[in-house]
């Protein structure tokens, strides 16, 4: 059967906090001196200000503060409609000041969305309004976030050069909060440069500095950086003094994904030192906060630093355990990072639609005051050739009556062949996303398989036990591959069967024989009990029999726990011969009933912890193969008591 298995992403083990800090007391700013948790509380505060705002800059600036609420959250598709709201409506009233704050929160967004071409553009246009402003604290804060941009944009020049600009402009700044941020950022920009040295330096200063205002998210921001630098360094002491430091400060906060990864960066620090033990310790309490997150993509690193701490200390499978749960939050990761990008594209395209709508009303408008006057014109003329006879009038609607006729014929062809057209591009598009999400997880468990066996070549246990694990995966790649072809030719009529007289027993007992490598690296048991008396032979394409064996059987190996139990049975019941596949799994609930059949769906409840959900695509392609050949497939199940895919096939005639 098909579904998710295991997808690597090879989170990079050091992530830096590149992210400014931008801190100014005023209104001007949509950040205070200190910055309030990101949770739903706050946001709810900011939003209620918004609601109660009683003259349009109040309202904007309240706006100003929800957007960023939305960009620390993730929420970047929503802060980016809400932050082109506000940059309409601070053009239309006027206002420079906040015309730059709305431009420089859309930029920071489409940092964070990695379009960074658009952030590049948002970014210098709100340096032209801010040069011509009498303002150092917002020309400094636009070249801080030109030299991010031009950082990620692959610029190192220029980013640089922007750095600088930025903390000569700040040094006519009120005070030293943003020239605080720009010495982190620029920090940062040697750290991501391979130069340590440098990067403490900065750094440092950026912590004095922070420390006399007392902002302490941005001290523990850097202070996470100088650990960074430190542990970059070879100073592994000096490192984790940094990172507990930091911790200490994130756990008085109360920001629970800093307290995950900061724990996993001292597990990091730990590992390279040789402390294994304290490095599990660190990564146990890691998992404990992850845990209350819901975010993917933290459990991904946490469990990817399991990984290399348990392949430092020798412990292989553990390894390989964790190496697999951080590919399935990788998967889970990817999947949220892919809706938020189309939820980014859809905000996109609806702005580019509302513009060309405009521009075709327009169009539209011009082109009735051209047809009335030429509708006009063509009066006079159809009245004048009334006066000549009722004859001519007569022909002239007898042309158009078949020209009616006609184009509605051809509007019927046209649309047909639309909706035909549109079929098959969601069938095409359903199985792509497939596909890319499907395949590329047991290729990824085949290549962290093979280099575990690379590193252990001279255990003959080891190898043998990776070696199932390859060919387990390779089966899973195997019966993707003819499902995804499958289904495309169901959908186009051209799946061909060629029944004949089959053994029923035989071609299961190839099946499991084929299936049994995936139940021993699961632990399960996976058996095939033969009917006391031969059963006759029934009228079906082996082959495709043996399809309709391995995903029913493949299925009921996904979804039994480690040490459970997968059987196959036969019977007869004239004018049917029948096999079934029973496991002993969690069974199907009436919602998983419900949608068992429907392809993409899948069935959730059901899924062993750390293997994804079905896609449901195998189902329906064995319940269609079956009817092709006369039979048919029945479904008995109960939560917590298992369930039984009965395989219905009439006897061959003799």
């Amino acid at each position: 059967m098909m579904g998710r298995f295991l997808f690597l992403v090879l989170w990079p083990a050091v992530v830096w906090s590149a992210e400014p800090v931008v801190e100014r007391a005023g209104p001007s700013s949509s950040l205070g001196e200190t910055d309030p948790p990101d949770g739903d509380d706050s946001l709810a505060t900011a939003q209620a200000t918004l609601a109660a705002a009683k003259s349009e800059p109040d309202a904007l600036r309240a706006l100003a503060t929800v957007v960023n609420l939305h960009r620390r959250r993730g929420d970047f598709a929503e802060g980016l409609a809400r932050a082109r709201d506000g940059l309409e409506r601070a053009r239309l009233l006027g206002d420079r000041a906040l015309e730059v704050e709305f431009l420089y929160l859309r930029g920071r967004l489409y940092w964070n969305l990695t379009d960074y071409p658009r952030a590049l553009e948002t970014h210098l246009e709100e340096l032209r309004l801010t040069q011509a402003m009498n303002d150092p604290f917002l020309l400094a804060r636009t070249h801080g976030g030109l030299g991010l941009t031009y950082q990620r944009f692959g610029r190192p020049d220029d980013a640089l050069d922007h750095f600088k600009r930025g903390l000569e402009v700040a040094a006519r700044a009120p005070d030293d909060r943003i020239r605080s941020s720009l010495l982190n950022s620029l920090g940062v920009y040697h750290l991501d440069r391979g130069e340590p040295v440098q990067a403490t330096e900065l750094l440092t200063e950026a912590l004095r500095l922070r420390e006399t205002y007392g902002n302490s998210r941005a001290i523990a921001e850097t202070l996470t950086n100088l650990g960074l630098a430190a542990d970059g360094a070879g100073d592994s002491g000096r490192a984790l003094n940094y990172l507990q430091r930091a911790l200490t400060t994130f756990e008085t906060l109360k920001y629970r994904r800093s307290i995950a990864t900061t724990h996993r960066r001292i597990a990091a620090v730990l590992r390279g030192a040789g402390r294994t033990t304290e490095a599990l310790a660190s990564l146990n309490a890691a998992l404990k906060v992850a845990g209350t997150l819901e975010s993917s993509e933290v459990m991904a690193e946490i469990w990817l630093e399991l990984s290399l701490t348990h392949e430092a200390r020798g412990e292989f499978a553990e390894a390989l355990s964790a190496q697999r749960r951080h590919a399935a939050a990788s998967e889970r990761a990817r999947g949220v990072e892919d809706r938020r990008r189309m939820a980014e594209l859809r905000a996109r395209y609806g702005e580019e639609q509302r513009e060309l709508e405009i521009a075709l009303l327009r169009r539209s408008q011009e082109l009735q005051k051209a047809e009335l006057s030429d509708q006009r014109s063509r009066n006079i003329a159809l009245a004048a050739g009334l006066i000549g006879g009722v004859a001519f009038l007569g022909a002239i609607i007898g042309v158009q009556i078949v020209r009616l006729r006609s184009a509605r014929r051809l509007h019927v062809a046209t649309e047909h062949a639309r909706k035909r057209a549109e079929s098959a591009e969601r069938l095409k598009s359903h199985l792509l996303q497939i596909a890319s999400h499907d395949l590329k997880v047991p290729l990824t468990a085949l290549h962290a398989t093979a280099g575990l066996m690379a590193r252990s070549p001279g255990d003959p246990e080891a190898v043998r036990r990776h070696a199932t694990g390859i060919q387990a995966d390779a089966a899973r790649m195997r019966a993707l591959v003819r499902d995804f072809l499958d289904a495309s030719a169901i959908e186009e009529g051209n799946l061909l069967v060629q029944p004949a007289a089959t053994d029923l027993v035989e071609t299961a007992r190839l099946a499991v024989a084929s299936l049994e490598p995936v139940a021993v690296q699961k632990e399960q048991r996976l058996q095939i009990i033969a009917p006391a008396a031969r059963l006759p032979l029934v009228r079906a394409d082996a082959e495709r029999l043996r399809q309709v064996f391995d995903n029913l059987i493949g299925n009921a190996l996904k979804f039994t726990q480690a040490g459970g139990e997968i059987s196959i049975t036969f019977g007869e019941s004239a004018p049917w011969v029948y096999a079934e596949v029973r496991d002993n799994g969690p069974g199907l609930g009436p919602v998983e009933f419900a949608r068992i059949f429907s392809p993409g769906v899948g069935f959730g409840p059901r899924t062993k912890a750390g293997e994804g959900d079905s896609t449901g695509l195998g189902l329906v392609i064995t319940r269609e193969l079956l009817a092709m050949q006369g039979g048919r497939l029945e479904v008995e199940s109960q939560p917590g008591r298992g369930a039984v895919f009965r395989v219905m096939l009439a006897t061959a005639a003799v």
